[in-house]
C-alpha cells in the first residue's frame, strides 16, 4: 500500500489535451467569421494548448508526488511548494482516468488533478482507485 503516489508525466493527458485543441480548431475554420478573428481564435486556441501543457504536465505547479490519508491530501509540487488540502465530494474515479478534487488549505477556489493511469504505476493507481472510492 503506498503511501506516496508519484505522478509522471502522462501521454494520454498530453494527446486528449492536444486532439481537443485541434477539434476546436478544425471547428473555428470551418466557421463563417472573417479571416482575421479565425486567426486571432487560433492563436488563442494554441495558446491555451501550452499553457495547459506546461500547468498539467511540465510546469513547476504541476503536481509531482502527493499523499492520502483519509480524506486529507499533501501534494509536492515540480518546483518543490508543498500543498495541503482536503478531497472533495466531486471526485470522480473511473478505471480508465481519476478526477482528483482538492480544496487546498488557504485558497478559496478547488483545483482538479486528471490523473491517467499511464501517469501512475498500475498497482499505485489501482490502490488510488480504491482509496478514493471507498474512503469515507
Amino acid at each position: 500500500m503506498p503511501d506516496r503516489f508519484v505522478i509522471k508525466p502522462s501521454k494520454y493527458l498530453f494527446l486528449s489535451l492536444l486532439a481537443l485543441h485541434a477539434l476546436a480548431l478544425v471547428l473555428l475554420w470551418f466557421t463563417n467569421l472573417a479571416v482575421q478573428l479565425q486567426f486571432g481564435l487560433s492563436l488563442l486556441a494554441l495558446l491555451s494548448l501550452l499553457y495547459h501543457l506546461d500547468r498539467l504536465l511540465l510546469g513547476r505547479q504541476s503536481w509531482r508526488i502527493f499523499s492520502l490519508n483519509k480524506q486529507r491530501v499533501a501534494v509536492i509540487c515540480r518546483g518543490g511548494e508543498e500543498l495541503l488540502g482536503s478531497v472533495l465530494g466531486q471526485t470522480v474515479v473511473t478505471p480508465y482516468f481519476v478526477l482528483l478534487r482538492v480544496r487546498l488549505d488557504g485558497r478559496r477556489l478547488a483545483v482538479s488533478q486528471i490523473i491517467f493511469p499511464d501517469a501512475l504505476q498500475v498497482d499505485a493507481f489501482r490502490e488510488l482507485r480504491v482509496r478514493l472510492r471507498y474512503a469515507q
